[in-house]
């Protein structure tokens, strides 16, 4: 994978795994996972938010600070605020 904004997308997917739920249908997700579990801004924050809305997607999960444009945008901090998010009945 050459793109950190992949991080997050991926890291819902495992979340949707885990706990065998679907991830929301019309939601995207990117942002880059530090080894701390921050959520760091991914380039072309913008450009990734009005292209996902031409796609047809609402909302996106984003890194805190991330600004909505285009779609609903969830700005999470940290990967264990997208952990309550998706599963918070995960202890």
């Amino acid at each position: 994978m050459q793109d950190p904004a992949a991080d997050l997308a991926v890291a819902a997917a495992l979340i949707s795994a885990l706990t065998d739920r679907p991830l929301p249908a019309d939601c995207v997700a990117f942002g880059e996972v530090a080894l701390s579990g921050e959520l760091r801004p991914a380039g072309l924050a913008t450009l990734r938010l009005k292209e996902a809305a031409k796609l047809g997607f609402a909302s996106a999960f984003a890194p805190k600070g991330t600004a909505s444009g285009a779609l609903r945008v969830e700005a999470l901090p940290t990967l264990a605020a997208l952990v309550d998010r998706l599963a918070p009945d995960l202890d």
